[in-house]
């Protein structure tokens, strides 16, 4: 795999460098996201340069292993119904197996994805229950865990503290005990057979052995302590939202997700062979080997068309409030990697956009998924808007569907981030001037006039660039009715004083907020959200110990005049997506676009 990285890092446009100090982007899109995208030429340019380099460099070198293994892949975005880049290869070696599954893979083959399963879980968890009880204790919702904590003995070591043990604590809280198979003859001791769970993968436990055993399980960590990788909290998430609706947990995702979303390739339980795909015996691959009540953990089937509406649905919400996805697409934990954290059930990367730019970066929301000749790797980048599925099938590599993601990540990222700027240099750069508004009524949106019948034109006015480094929108000028508002606005925000005022060197830039409304006319009108920054002082390499040098969220909306935030610009959309002026709401200053 390392030459599809090789050559698609090639391909990738570099950046330049910046030497001045970095500004500080308020946390998200540091720009609109990239729209059109399956129009774009770059994005066409990306599809075909993916499609030669897979074919020459996996799907044609033995040396990958490329004819035992088959694959799917797609890359989706919110934006688009259609995928961006999809991409199937089927091993030569699956005929020879005479299995019942398909003979060639495509958007709708059906793989086992194991522990991707954890995305429905949860999704369907939120779609039915929604997240209002993530705090509450487990010991609420289910009688067997509140039964156990009664019963337990006093030892922190050896006994849970399952009164402080959370719904969303569920997700990264316990541990599994380890196989027998073996053990005494590798070095563990003998022990009575009557501390051995009598269940577990052949044959699975019941509900009721399930909780027999976990009575006996002593903890990892106390609650809330580190993120430790667990099934059986999954399970029980399953059980609570279970209790809570009177309903089994396939039906609630049936009803939740899959029927919504259309899901047809998508099944909770062992599907049809003939839409599968099984490179061997059922034995061997593990297609049909039930999980038993872990089914919520691991069990499902999809193919990767379904695995890209799933991502989509997100991206856009669909199932769920935004409010609830923008929580749900957040870290529950840090991890010893200071540049990687654990969500619900995410794997989080945090990636840098830029070299020597701290401070620009995406997140990737990632699950892996492995169960006996499965491999599954499903990704979503919100900032960006697109995310990835990865499904494998047969004696694979290890790491294949990871290496996969990457080399497409390494491309995407970059591609969609420059699109992202070269869109919003169209869209947004230009100058922008107050003019006479005799005879308008237009008003801001606290219902203040911009200015009356006998207003002259004041003497107001921005010019917008985008720049090849930095983020955001820049607003290289700024004159409020003769002033320098770019060193006032600074000056107001940082509560510097106006002997200071010669010594600063005012960085203005615009960040989105996600914030907009529809006009009558089928415009828009899109908030964003600036900075004032001082870029006069060096760097101090992340700050100091109480400090740092990246806080512009400290000092969002601190100034405000009439009620509304000095920091707030609403560019005015027309139907056709020019931007026709800006509108600082603090100033009420309407400024038309005239270059």
């Amino acid at each position: 795999m390392h030459l599809v990285l090789a050559a698609l890092v090639a391909f990738v446009p570099l950046v330049p460098l910046s030497a001045a100090r970095q500004n500080c982007p308020l946390y998200g899109p540091l720009l609109p996201r990239p729209t059109n995208l399956l129009q774009s030429p770059v994005i066409a340019s990306v599809a075909q340069t993916l499609d030669d380099v897979f074919f020459k460099n996996i799907d044609n070198d033995t040396s990958t292993g490329s004819p035992y293994f088959s694959y799917a892949v797609e890359v989706f975005t919110g934006s688009e119904d259609l995928p961006l880049w999809s991409h199937y290869w089927t091993a030569p070696n699956l005929g020879s197996f005479n299995s019942s599954g398909v003979t060639e893979v495509d958007t709708n083959t059906v793989f086992r994805i194991g522990s991707v399963t954890k995305i429905f879980t949860v999704l369907t968890f939120l779609a039915t229950v929604g997240d209002g009880i993530w705090n509450d204790p487990i010991t609420k919702h289910l009688p067997e865990i509140a039964e156990i904590a009664e019963n337990a003995s006093s030892s922190p070591i050896f006994t849970p503290d399952w009164e402080s043990i959370t719904i969303d604590a569920l997700l990264g809280e316990l541990s599994q005990q380890l196989p027998m198979a073996n053990l005494y003859n590798i070095g563990f001791p003998p022990l009575p057979n009557s501390t051995f769970p009598p269940c577990g993968t052949n044959p699975t436990c019941d509900r009721k052995q399930l909780f027999e055993g976990l009575a006996k399980l002593p903890p990892s960590f106390a609650p809330f302590t580190t993120p430790a990788y667990s099934d059986l909290g999954f399970v029980l998430l399953s059980y609570v939202a279970e209790r809570i609706t009177g309903k089994p947990f396939k039906s609630l995702m049936t009803d939740a997700v899959l029927t919504p979303l259309n899901l047809e390739h998508t099944f909770y339980d062992e599907p049809v062979e003939s839409v599968s795909i099984i490179p061997g015996t059922k034995r061997k691959t593990t297609w049909g080997g039930e999980l038993g009540e872990e089914k919520a953990t691991g069990n499902m089937y999809t193919s990767t068309g379904d695995m890209s509406t799933l991502g989509r649905a997100i991206l856009r919400s669909s199932l769920i409030k935004p409010a609830m996805t923008k929580r749900w697409l957040k870290p529950t934990s840090f991890s010893s990697d200071p540049l990687a954290m654990v969500g619900m059930p995410w794997g989080i990367r945090r990636i840098e956009l830029q070299q020597n730019q701290t401070y620009q970066f995406v997140h990737t929301f990632n699950k892996i998924g492995s169960i006996g000749s499965y491999s599954s790797l499903f990704a979503l980048i919100p900032e960006l808007d697109i995310g990835i599925s990865v499904l494998a099938a047969g004696d694979a590599p290890g790491g294949i569907t990871n290496a996969i993601a990457e080399a497409l990540a390494n491309t995407y990222i970059p591609t969609l981030s420059n699109l992202a700027r070269a869109q919003a240099n169209v869209t947004f750069s230009g100058h922008y001037r107050h003019a006479s508004l005799a005879g308008n009524t237009t008003t801001t949106t606290t219902g203040a006039p911009y200015s009356n019948s006998t207003t002259p034109p004041l003497n107001s006015s921005l010019t917008i660039s985008v720049d090849p480094v930095a983020p955001g929108l820049n607003v290289t000028h700024w004159l409020s009715n003769g002033t320098d508002m770019g060193l006032l606005a600074l000056a107001l925000s940082s509560n510097v004083s106006s002997a200071l005022l010669p010594h600063l060197r005012p960085s203005v830039r615009l960040y989105p907020t996600g914030l907009e409304e529809a006009r009558a006319d089928g415009g828009r009108r899109v908030a964003f959200k600036a900075t004032f920054e001082d870029v006069s002082q060096p760097d101090s390499e992340g700050g100091g110990v109480f400090v740092t040098d990246c806080a512009t969220w400290v000092t969002v909306t601190a100034t405000v005049y009439g009620s509304v935030p000095l920091d707030l610009f609403v560019f005015e959309v027309a139907p056709d997506g020019r931007v026709e002026a800006v509108v600082n709401e603090g100033l009420r200053v309407r400024m038309e676009r005239v270059g």
